[in-house]
């Protein structure tokens, strides 16, 4: 056969095999992977624990959002163990703040009084008729140690007396099996309210976005962080940030109504492996460079899917005086 005819012929059963195939449906959804959805997150600043259990499901249309129907699994066997002891959880329901999707309440199962122990390590697992078993493992990070810098109290203390380019430190120390962490700095205040005294709180941002441009509406606020090796991190604030949202809640939101500024308060919150792995996993800003389709979100749950992890909230308080600036009696 003559080598351009035989291009040709060849191409002729290409251009027929994909015409012929125009008749098949494309259904880009994929098989309904029948499994277990579980989600549980361990907490030691409650002595109150959730886990959800519930089927997975393919919805009608291409549009998952759609979906509102109830899968949660009301007849399984739900546990959480550590060493000798296994609590087993009961079904609990739940009022949901947002029925815009769906209009039931929220069900769960719950367990309390517990608290996860500094430390501990804890399994749950997840019985279902008709289902592989699902489990996950974690290990409570340890307790934290926090400190403020000495010059940083006193730049708490009398802000607007230092210039702006001072910072506000913290010091950290990650417990042991705290693979991620966030550090908050948070003002409490008082204010009178018709005849009553209202507590509030106020977050400080880290600093503004524009350098030079001291606007509340572009500032920083810290991002959820991978624990470094020596478990050893600093908090850092602009001096201007923090007088310029205590300037924007004593006069701009309050005017001349009476306000007490009572304390300054770091808080920390340490992710365990499991939940901050998760966490990078769908959270596209911690992989800028790609498109999030070279792998997929990890799922840290043994025969199902779903995330099983735990994280610490810790806090340390520091008092402002009583002559504090900005406060109105």
């Amino acid at each position: 056969m003559i080598p351009s005819l035989r291009l040709t012929m060849v191409a002729f059963c290409v251009v027929c095999g994909l015409l012929s195939s125009c008749d098949q449906p494309f259904d880009p959804r994929g098989d309904l992977d029948q499994r277990p959805v579980v989600f549980s997150v361990l907490s030691t600043d409650r002595n109150l624990q959730f886990v959800r259990v519930e089927r997975s499901y393919m919805p009608v249309g291409y549009n998952a959002l759609a979906y509102n129907a109830d899968n949660f699994i009301s007849n399984a066997v739900v546990t959480i163990s550590t060493g000798n002891l296994t609590m087993q959880l009961r079904d609990t329901t739940l009022p949901r703040s947002d029925t815009s999707r769906f209009n039931f309440p929220l069900r769960a199962y719950s367990v309390t009084p517990f608290k996860p122990q500094y430390g501990g390590s804890y399994n749950v697992r997840v019985e279902v008729a008709g289902f592989e078993s699902a489990s996950g493992s974690i290990v409570i990070p340890m307790k934290p140690i926090l400190d403020i810098d000495p010059l940083s109290k006193s730049v708490l203390d009398r802000p607007g007396g230092y210039e702006k380019d001072v910072r506000i430190y913290f010091s950290m120390i990650l417990g042991k099996w705290a693979y991620g962490y966030r550090a908050r700095l948070y003002v409490d205040y008082e204010v009178l309210k018709g005849t009553e005294w209202i507590e509030e709180r106020v977050e400080i941002p880290n600093a503004f976005a524009v350098a030079g441009i001291s606007d509340l509406s572009y500032v920083i606020y810290p991002k959820l962080t991978r624990s470094p090796s020596t478990n050893r991190a600093v908090g850092v604030h602009s001096h201007n940030v923090y007088s310029q949202t205590l300037l924007d809640v004593a006069y701009r939101k309050y005017g001349s109504t009476k306000i007490i500024f009572n304390r300054i308060v770091v808080q920390l919150i340490q992710l365990e492996r499991n939940l901050f792995s998760y966490y990078i996993s769908t959270h596209a800003e911690y992989d800028p460079h790609s498109v999030r389709l070279d792998e997929p979100a990890l799922f840290p749950v043994a025969g199902g899917v779903g995330a099983i992890g735990a994280y610490t909230l810790d806090s340390l308080v520091h008092l402002l005086p009583e002559n504090f600036p900005f406060s109105r009696y």
